[in-house]
């Protein structure tokens, strides 16, 4: 009988270290033919009416703000806010598409806000859209928003998360078109920007809408430290090889402890094809530093010429 148990602990200890399932994706993505199967997953009706909503507008410090809300799928709505500079509005601008992190406030926390004013300010129209379950999409689905939460209930449930990632590359696609169709941006000069859990369903969707210019993934990565497992048509490693030959620029922490260097950037990035860039901060997790804001907006103005 203790043969028994030790020989469980054995082989639970072994099945415990073995490569998670998903890795295989990192070092052999899906195939053509499979890939364009994923493509039905981010498939939208263009003609489902906007039903667009100005909640609020205002004039500060240089940039004009709006707080919008549209449909997206059919009785699926989202919450914006837009950024551009004063004035701006009758040029046909350069854009951005931004997601959010994890974090409860969605668009509205402070990081993202620091990241859309950077990017308006430097004369980009920027559209922030709420993911849903965060900010002003929130549901009863999460009440403490802590990532033990967050993983046990969303993002450690493939089925259930494979629904989140394709509602939100839908999201993207008729944030889009919003832009072209209702906010004046050029088609061309449309970047799609992502940061943390919001870096993976941009991969995603930058590789499914081959209208985006390119894409900046802000300290994203293949799992985070608390993920087991995704499907693989949720899996970025299956996706971000395909934006190519659109530029892709990665930003991470060498002290990231959620998105780790070793196991979740480096073979994500390794996976991308060029043109690409990685660019490594000192710093831990969503610590974006002068320098790196610089060089974002420098590949910005590379990508959106």
């Amino acid at each position: 009988m203790k043969f028994v148990f030790v020989l469980l602990i054995v082989v639970s200890c072994a099945a415990w270290s073995q490569p998670k399932p998903t890795d295989q994706w990192l070092t052999r993505p899906v195939d053509d033919r499979t890939f364009k199967t994923f493509l039905n997953f981010s498939t939208y009706d263009q003609r489902i009416p906007f039903d667009l909503k100005v909640l609020g507008s205002e004039e500060k410090e240089g940039l004009h703000r709006e707080h919008l809300s549209f449909q997206t799928t059919p009785g699926v709505k989202t919450f914006a806010r837009l950024y551009r500079p004063s004035g701006a509005a009758a040029q046909k601008a350069g854009a951005v598409i931004y997601l959010h992190g994890g974090g409860a406030a969605g668009k509205d926390g402070r990081i993202p806000q620091s990241h859309c004013e950077l990017m308006a300010r430097a004369g980009y129209t920027v559209l922030a859209v709420d993911m849903p379950y965060f900010g002003e999409r929130s549901t009863d689905l999460f009440i403490t928003f802590t990532e033990a939460e967050k993983h046990e209930k969303l993002y450690n449930q493939p089925s259930a998360y494979l629904t989140w990632i394709t509602q939100v590359v839908k999201d993207v696609g008729r944030s889009f078109d919003l832009l072209v169709e209702q906010r004046n941006a050029d088609p061309k000069r449309i970047a799609l920007v992502g940061m943390s859990r919001g870096a993976m369903p941009s991969g995603i969707a930058g590789a499914t809408d081959r209208r985006f210019a390119g894409v900046v993934l802000l300290f994203g990565g293949h799992f985070d430290a608390l993920e087991k497992e995704h499907l693989p048509a949720a899996c970025p490693a299956n996706y971000i090889g395909r934006i190519s030959p659109r530029p892709v620029l990665m930003i991470n922490g060498m002290q990231d402890t959620d998105m780790i260097r070793e196991t979740a950037v480096l073979p994500l990035f390794n996976v991308a094809k060029m043109p690409k860039k990685i660019i490594w901060s000192d710093g831990g997790h969503a610590q974006l530093t002068e320098e790196h804001r610089a060089a974002m907006l420098q590949w910005l103005r590379e990508t959106l010429k």
